[in-house]
Formats: structure tokens, sequence, C-alpha cells
């Protein structure tokens, strides 16, 4: 907001004289880009979401933000716009951008979330405390023990490593190594890799395709929560049935253990109310699983290792031997496996917006 001039006030010196005030002189704002005055013609408003600049002299809106690096100078960033980044996002610090950010370095045991692409020129030590969510796709060279939510494809260019991956498309991994080692990976479309699991074992490797992660992922937790309430209602049974066989012979309890049953058959009502709310959700999530159109496939250019767990569309089909050249699919209710396919994603155009 521009504070307009204003009369001066005249004043007196020390000894008593009369001083005359200069009034105050208008000085002209000069707007740059997306910005403009409202009708008053004192408030400046932007035009869209970005950081306020003065560039030149004039009042700018940069829709993107650029930053040498993040670390403990420029503390943790949180932009309506887009973020560059040259160098690296150090450990324990958060990105978070309405637009896409782009690092151009590594990436620690940090959060890094925007609504658009995410593109990592290097690589990314999670240290399993890291976590990147991304609204459209994730670009990176090779990621390590990290944490990922994507809402479109997981690109990388190197590796995947113990890594927990949800993507509601595709994980294509490719270039020299294109490995897959460790973690659990879920993909709606398709997994692609060259190599998946480890020559050695000892460190798993799952594979999920032809599913949505997060019903997925919802269903499961729903099923375990309703096996600690099953639980808990069958002890429930038993203490209820105790005391009223307690109260049957004495004909009455007393207060303390009248009150406790008063509870226990209070509690078991709630937990059977809370059991068919989740059986109902329950069915509803299996059903839109069922009727999942994606049949997904898992596509290995080179080896799949012993060790490694492939599920498609909830088909186990797990390796025991080296499988070469293979791409894993789903039909008439069986795993099966087939000659190796090349990826459906055509990842040589590189992140939107980009060469």
């Amino acid at each position: 907001t521009k504070v307009l001039a204003t009369r001066g006030h005249g004043g007196k010196t020390l000894f008593g004289r009369y001083l005359e005030a200069k009034n105050g002189k208008d000085i002209p704002v000069q707007l740059g880009q997306n910005v403009d005055f409202e009708k008053d013609g004192v408030t400046i408003v932007a035009k869209e979401d970005g950081q306020v600049l003065l560039v030149n002299g004039k009042i700018t809106v940069e829709p993107i933000l650029n930053l040498d690096a993040v670390n403990i100078k420029s503390g943790n960033v949180n932009f309506l716009g887009t973020v560059i980044i040259r160098g690296n996002v150090e450990d324990g610090f958060s990105v978070k951008a309405s637009g896409d950010i782009d690092i151009g370095g590594t990436v620690g045991k940090s959060v890094i979330e925007a609504d658009g692409n995410i593109i990592i020129h290097q690589g990314v030590f999670g240290k399993n405390e890291g976590h990147i969510k991304c609204g459209k796709s994730l670009w990176v060279k090779f990621v390590q023990e990290m944490k990922i939510d994507v809402e479109e494809n997981l690109v990388a260019t190197d590796s995947l490593m113990n890594c927990d991956v949800s993507a509601m498309k595709n994980i294509v991994v490719y270039g020299k190594k294109a490995q897959i080692t460790g973690g659990n990976l879920f993909a709606t479309e398709e997994i692609c890799a060259r190599t998946v699991g480890s020559a050695g074992g000892g460190t798993t490797t799952t594979l999920t395709v032809g599913v949505d992660p997060r019903a997925k992922k919802k269903l499961d937790e729903l099923l375990e929560s309703q096996g600690v309430l099953v639980k808990e209602l069958e002890n429930l049974d038993l203490d209820i049935a105790t005391l009223e066989n307690q109260k049957k012979i004495r004909r009455s309890l007393p207060k303390d253990k009248e009150a406790n049953l008063q509870k226990l058959v209070t509690r078991k009502h709630e937990i059977i109310g809370e059991s068919k709310s989740m059986s109902k959700e329950i069915e509803s999530l299996q059903e839109h699983l069922r009727e999942l159109k994606a049949a997904g496939r898992v596509k290995v250019e080179g080896i799949t290792y012993p060790g490694t767990k492939i599920y498609v569309r909830d088909v186990l089909d797990e390796i025991h031997t080296e499988v070469k050249n293979c791409t894993f699919y789903y039909e008439a209710s069986f795993a099966k496996r087939a000659k190796y396919e090349p990826p459906v994603l055509d990842v040589s155009k590189g992140p939107e917006g980009y060469n």
C-alpha cells in the first residue's frame, strides 16, 4: 500500500523560535510485471501467485522463486509458484510449492511437496525419514530410502533402493543401471526396470501393479483395525459373561461391578456399530479394486532376482529362480509371464515444459 504525502507541521527550536516544516512530496510508484493498482490508486495487488521483488525500481511479482540452496541460511521454503533450487536441499528442511520444484543438486532427509512436477537432477538420500509428495510426476536420477507419493508417474534414470512408493500411473526406471532393489512399490499401471531385486538376496523387493495404491492401503488399514476390534469384542464377551453369571448366582452385583458391567455392554454396542461401518467401507473399497480397469504389468528388461515378490491385481508371483527379459501380467485370475515389452510411457519426452 502506498502511503500518501502529508502536510508538514511546524515546530520550535530549543530557544523557542518557530520553524516552518516542509510538506511531503508525492513519489510515483512504478509497477512491473503481474501487479496492478486497485481503484483507490494506492493499493497494489498481485495478478498471480509469486515472489514480490523490486526490479529496477518497479514493484514486480515473479511466479518463480530462485534459490542457491535450501539450508540453515534459507530456512524452510513455502512458495505460491514454482521453486528453482540450483544446489542441494539439506537434511531436515522442507520445500513446498504450488507449482513445480526443480532441484539441481541432491536432496537429504527432507520433505518435498509440489502441486506440479518435481525434477531432481541428482540423487535423493532419504535415510528412511524423508518424504516426497508430487501433484503430477517426479523425475529423478536415483532415490535411496525415501517415502514417495505421486499422482502420475515416477521416472528415475538410475535406481530406486529401499523406497516406499505409490504412483497413480507408472514407475519407470531406465538408463544403464535401471535397478529396483528392496522396498515396496505400488503402481496402478506399470512398473518397468532393467534389474529387479538383488543377486545376493537378503533384501525383499515387493512390486504391486493393477491396484489403486491409496485404496489398497486404506483397505489394509481397515482390515487391520477391524481385526483389533474383533479381538476386543471377544474379550468383552468373556468379561460380560463372567459378570452376568455372577449376577445370576448372587441375584445382584456390588455397585462397582454393576457399573463395570454396564460399561462393558455399552462398549460392546459401540464396537458392533464401528465394525458394521468398517464392513461397509471395506466392501466399497473391494468393489472399487475389482472394477479397476488397469490390468497392470511389471516389465523387466534384464534379470528379476529370486526373493522378489510381484503382485498383479493381488495375485502373487513369487520369484524363486532368476527370470530374464520378462513381462509379468494378469489373465483369467492368474499371474502370467511373457516376453519383455518396452514401457508404454515415453520417457524420452522428459517432464512437461522441459526439453
